[in-house]
Order: C-alpha cells, then structure tokens, then sequence
C-alpha cells in the first residue's frame, strides 16, 4: 500500500491519533495534510507532511493514487464532506472516515483493500457531478449555533443542517439556514467579488482541542499583522517574526491557538462579536487580548498595525506602546 498518498481533512483526525495509525497501517509515500489548523497539528504531533492550501478536492485531483482521510463530528457529517470532494473529482474516490471506521468507496472505487487492511467495514457510494446553481452555495452537514465561514471568514450563524448562501458577485445574501453576520459580510467584499462556487465553505469550529505550548522563538524580532485572516500565517511568517497583531475576535483565537504552537505571543485586538472557532488558548507567554471599548476592532488594529513597517522591535516594548497608545480605549480581557 506504501504507493498511495494520503490526505488529511482538518485536525480532528491527527489530534484524535487515527492519522498516526492510518500513517503506520498503510505506510504510504506521501503525506498531505490541508487547512492551517491541519498543518498546526501535525507539526505537534510530529507527523510528517506536506501542507497545501489549496481545497481537499485540488489536492485529491492532483494525484491519482490520493486517498482522503476525515473524522467527521458524526458518521452522516463525514459522509457531507466525501460526497462534496467527491463530486468536485473526476475519478473515483477512497474515503477512509475515521468517525465511524468505514472505508467509503465513491463512485465505483476499490476500497476493498483498504478495508482489508484497516480491518474497516466497506461502503459504496455514489456523488453526482455538482449541478451549476450560478453563484449560490450550500453548505450541509452543519448544527444550529455553528459559525459560516467562507474563504476563512466568519460571515454568519447556522440555524438548520443545511445553509444556502447566494451572492450577485457583489452582496451575499442568506437564502435559508443562516443569520449573516454584517461585519464577516463587509470584509469578505472587500477582498473583491464574491464567487460561492469556487469558495471554500464550512461550518463550526476550526479546531477543539488545544494547542501544545512551544518556548518563545524570538523576544526581538518583526511583527506579523494577520487582519481578519489567520490563514495568512503560514503563508507571510519569516524566521524573524516576533509576535502577531491578531485583529478580529475569531482571527486572535485562531492566532493564539496557531501562536501557542509556533512559540510566537499574540497581541489581539477584538470587540466581543467573537463566533468561539477555536477552543480556549492563552497562548505562548507575552500574549495579551484587548476588547475595544466604543469603537470596532478594525479602526484600532489599522492603528496599530500602520505601525507595524517591517522595522524589528522588542515584542514588550511593542505591547507597552500599545496599551500606552489605546489608554482609554481598550480593556484587557486575555
């Protein structure tokens, strides 16, 4: 079996350990784990990958032999998320879904031998190519109460199992299933036009478990601004980072979370309109979370981070001259 890659949906599978026993199990070529979280936790659990950014459905369609890995919240929500990679595919797909262990082979796929090996009961299933809706999107297998992300952005709240979106390019409107959130509305058009289709889409939580702590890597060094994108971490992190400016209230969890384990401390700056999709994390030491008191947290993360000119500076002094800075402003909260 050690011909085929592997592909790991989200960090529930590495976190839960059943990466690590599909890894040993299987033994295959080439690992490949997607989403930042994803990559965060298989640094901690010292799994050897390769990360992408790209959607499973791109990494899955870039090798023949890639089979994808998932633990979903529940056996029906693992079946969501292999039928919609699936569909995006032009080839027949293994899914190896550790929530319930079953190998689910879509579209005429041999899964035999992988529930052989896994010891896994086999399922066949069959994804329908996707049928063209214009701009609009559905999003299954979500829970009231769940945060709508799309491209990493919070832009609302589920209310059913199911949410339509659908946009003109240049408003988002919810169709059913969600409560837009105008803040997540007005960031996402501002990175241009809207196109559901070609969007990443999900719901509910980035990452449950928490992060294990590294050693501060840098007391001196650049700071890192992630504005309302903690995805842009991995993507913009030199070796001479030494702290991140997290603005947004979801983009400083997920920074502290991302933070803790890269040995690098946060400073977030929020306004209390947080959706929780990451679980509690202090972060590494150094961190500090200020709640704005009046005003949003886009007016004074553009404060501090226009101060931010890629000039190294001593990450306690930059805090002492934002507390200094916001007197009045802000309160610490974390």
């Amino acid at each position: 079996m050690s011909g085929c890659s592997l592909v790991l949906h989200g960090p529930e599978v590495i976190d839960s350990g059943e990466a690590a026993r599909l890894v040993a199990t299987l033994r295959p070529a080439r690992v490949v784990v997607a989403g930042v979280m994803a990559r965060c936790a298989a640094e901690e659990h010292g799994l050897l990958s390769c990360w992408t950014q790209e959607k499973p459905s791109a990494a899955l369609g870039a090798d023949p032999a890639a089979v994808l890995a998932n633990r979903g919240r529940s056996p029906p929500s693992g079946r969501v998320l292999g039928e919609i990679v699936a569909a995006r595919l032009r080839r027949p797909l293994v899914q190896l879904e550790c929530a319930d262990e079953t190998v689910v082979s879509w579209n005429g796929a041999d899964g035999a031998r992988f529930g052989d090996l896994l010891g896994w009961q086999v399922e066949a299933r069959t994804a329908a190519p996707p049928a063209s809706t214009g701009n609009r999107r559905l999003i299954r297998g979500c829970r009231p109460g769940d945060a709508v992300l799309v491209d990493g952005l919070v832009i609302g709240r589920a209310t059913a199992d199911e949410v339509v979106l659908v946009s003109d390019g240049e408003e988002l409107r919810a169709e059913r299933g969600c409560i837009l959130k105008d803040h997540g509305v007005e960031k996402l058009r501002g990175r241009g036009p809207i196109r559901l289709p070609d969007a990443w889409c999900t719901a509910g939580s980035l990452r449950v478990s928490t992060p294990r702590i590294s050693p501060r890597r840098l007391t001196w060094g650049r700071v890192l601004v992630l504005d309302h994108d903690a995805t842009a971490l991995y993507r913009d992190l030199a070796d001479n980072h030494c702290g991140l400016l997290a603005i947004g209230d979801d983009t400083t969890a997920a920074a502290l979370h991302l933070g803790a384990h890269l040995g690098l401390p946060v400073l977030g700056i929020t306004d209390g309109d947080g959706d929780g999709i990451a679980g509690y994390c202090d972060g590494t030491s150094g961190s500090l979370v200020l709640r704005a008191i009046a005003e949003r947290d886009d007016d004074i993360g553009r404060e501090l981070a226009d101060g931010c000119d890629g000039r190294p500076i001593e990450w306690r002094a930059f805090v002492a001259h934002a507390l200094c800075a916001l007197r009045g402003r802000v309160r610490v909260v974390g």
